[in-house]
């Protein structure tokens, strides 16, 4: 059974905005807990150094979501709980947080396809050319509260697992999985660290006024950067969520990210009350970072590593 908890947000909006994000957040939770999780696995049987399965869970709305868990083969070790990340994927809806190959460091590496996205594509997928705006016509439907949901149920999965530490579950994504990170973290207090990438989704009033930044390109494209649809993005914005946020966290911005702005992440950033640190690469655009991708190891060593 999940956790339900209170949102105690504390956000710069009218009183009535911060009532309405913190009850419809709760309300989506509790619907989120009522849906049976319902897991299958299956073993790849990949001639891999680690093991690696394939799995699917039921999501909000009865929504079948697929996944990837890559775990370590630990021979001779003691068979203890393993620390856990949850790697989320960028807009495209494959690319990886972090490599599953990565378990082999002692870790579960789950890699969870929001429904329409990567593998999960091929169970359900939206009616629409743009996952930004699809339904952003109010919070209750629009795409980001049921992609939010499915790595929350993500979180339920290996919970539900013997060979899993639940009090050492991660959260790691890159741009849209950054983004998506953030506030999944700020959601959920059983994830103990968070590392964000070149995060979307951040301050996305300030990323709609800003030229070249994929949120105004988006909304520009769907006539629908306008006030009344970026009252729905502020229910989703890791802006108005992150406040709390208590897990430590990493993130980084790029100098030269125009997709991403760097004042953007910036903002959310100051906004996080939790440890955190701010990598910025003033020469960096929006792509990956070796230097980035060192520093996240070392934070998530740091901080699930007994």
């Amino acid at each position: 059974m999940r956790l339900i908890f209170a949102l105690a947000l504390t956000l710069q909006l009218p009183a009535a905005d911060t009532q309405q994000i913190r009850a419809f957040w709760s309300n989506t939770l509790q619907k989120l807990a009522a849906e049976p999780i319902d897991a299958k696995e299956h073993d790849m049987r990949e001639p891999l150094p680690y093991k690696s399965y394939r799995v699917e869970f039921r999501s909000l709305g009865g929504v079948r979501v697929r996944a990837h868990l890559s775990m370590p083969i630990r021979g001779g070790e003691p068979a203890r709980p393993l620390p856990a990340i949850v790697s989320v994927p960028g807009y495209g809806g494959f690319q990886q947080a972090l490599m599953l190959s990565e378990c082999q460091r002692g870790y579960a590496i789950l890699q969870v396809f929001p429904r329409s996205q990567g593998h999960s594509a091929e169970l359900w997928k939206i009616d629409g050319p743009d996952k930004l705006t699809w339904h952003l016509d109010q919070p209750e439907g629009y795409y980001y509260q049921l992609a939010y949901a499915d790595i929350l149920r993500g979180v339920d999965y290996l919970l539900t697992r013997k060979d899993i530490d639940p009090q050492r579950i991660a959260i790691a994504g890159t741009s849209q999985g950054g983004g998506i990170a953030l506030a999944v973290a700020s959601l959920d207090p059983r994830l103990k660290a968070v590392a964000a990438h070149v995060p979307f989704l951040c301050d996305m009033r300030l990323a709609a006024r800003t030229d070249a930044s994929l949120i105004k390109q988006l909304l520009d494209k769907a006539s629908v950067n306008d006030e009344a649809h970026l009252r729905t993005l502020d229910f989703f914005d890791p802006l108005n969520l992150v406040s709390t946020l208590h897990a430590p966290t990493i993130i980084s911005a790029g100098g030269k990210d125009l997709t991403c702005p760097a004042v953007t992440i910036r903002n959310v950033f100051d906004r996080i009350p939790a440890v955190k640190s701010l990598f910025h690469d003033p020469d960096l655009p929006h792509t990956t970072s070796a230097p980035f991708y060192q520093l996240m190891w070392l934070w998530l060593e740091r901080y699930l590593k007994p």
